[in-house]
């Protein structure tokens, strides 16, 4: 069975320039999305948006202090909480979603967003969902063909773990001893459907793993720096040659699967205890004061500024412009 991933963490043990930067990249990802959302109601962006608020501290628990612009990612259904904290420029995302020139896809974008930026590791995700399960595992097999160092992460929810993709990746990553870490962010839902519903598997999908051979665990997704540990394992377990690592998430979504989504099939009891008592970046917060590490003065003036920097990204964003029709043509090839 699944290894339950506890650890005693001393958060005096981290600098505070290292938990600003996980608090800021948090705020980040939450106030990115509630704009997001806004700039969607105004009519700005079409197409559909899958908010991933309430999931901040798995992101940036994961990836920030772990992973180099070197690493490859592959991010998930509500990829956005990744690519922030990989570093994509907030104003090439919502470039995307707007469909301007300013977007990583240079005018292709505007939905659900099918970006990349190789330059900081993200290499994007295909269009059927959990294909990436595959894709990255010839990243992997790539890194350790020519001798890097370079580790490679896919993220993939509950849902997509329930597809066949992710039982080929499992077996070739194992065989192969490749440099990839699974992290399986589960918050119970795959559209409306519960994860009891999609997996055989009765107590955790970190199970599948040991069909495999693959080291595996569970952990608290909500808590970054216990993300941070235990992703921190994996990766550096990988880079060393010692193969993969499937880490399974646990956290939860405070919206639908979709903005439209009523999200009725949820019981408000369980959705206000994960919003009260469990949301990510309300507890780091609370964890910052009370250790006096921070004021309230200095997380007022974080708050601040990455709200002047979300607006700044979404003027650069609209500032872009829209394509004009022969931009469909360019990268097309017949």
């Amino acid at each position: 069975m699944a290894r339950i991933y506890e650890k005693e963490i001393n958060v005096n043990n981290y600098s505070k320039e290292v938990l600003l930067d996980y608090y800021k990249t948090m705020v980040t990802i939450r106030e990115f999305d509630l704009n997001l959302i806004r700039l969607i109601q105004e009519g700005k962006v079409s197409g559909f948006y899958h908010s991933g608020i309430g999931s901040e501290a798995l992101s940036a628990g994961s990836i920030r202090q772990n992973l180099t612009d070197e690493d490859y990612i592959y991010y998930n259904h509500r990829g956005c909480n990744q690519k922030i904290s990989k570093g994509v420029p907030l104003s090439k995302l919502y470039g995307d979603f707007m469909g301007t020139l300013e977007g990583t896809t240079k005018g292709l974008g505007a939905g659900i967003v099918h970006s990349a930026d190789p330059s900081r590791g993200v290499l994007g995700q295909a269009g059927t969902i959990g294909s990436q399960l595959g894709i990255g595992v010839g990243t992997a097999f790539s890194s350790k063909f020519t001798g890097t160092d370079q580790v490679t992460v896919i993220y993939f929810g509950d849902g997509a773990a329930s597809r066949e993709p992710l039982h080929g990746s499992l077996n070739w990553a194992g065989l192969y001893k490749l440099p990839v870490v699974y992290i399986c962010e589960n918050n119970e839902y795959a559209i409306s459907a519960h994860v009891s519903e999609t997996h055989s598997i009765k107590e955790h999908i970190a199970d599948w793993a040991e069909g495999y051979g693959i080291p595996n665990c569970v952990v608290d997704g909500n808590n970054v720096l216990l993300m941070h540990e235990a992703v921190n394992e994996a990766v550096e377990r990988a880079r060393r040659g010692e193969g993969p690592t499937f880490i399974e998430a646990q956290t939860f979504r405070h919206r639908g699967h979709f903005e439209g989504d009523p999200y009725d099939y949820i019981n408000p009891d369980v959705l206000k205890d994960w919003k009260e008592n469990r949301d990510p970046i309300k507890n780091f917060k609370a964890l910052l004061l009370a250790n006096n590490i921070f004021t309230e003065n200095e997380i007022a003036a974080v708050n601040e500024q990455v709200n002047s920097e979300i607006l700044e990204a979404i003027n650069k964003a609209e500032a872009g412009g829209l394509p004009n029709p022969q931009r469909i043509y360019e990268g097309l090839f017949a």
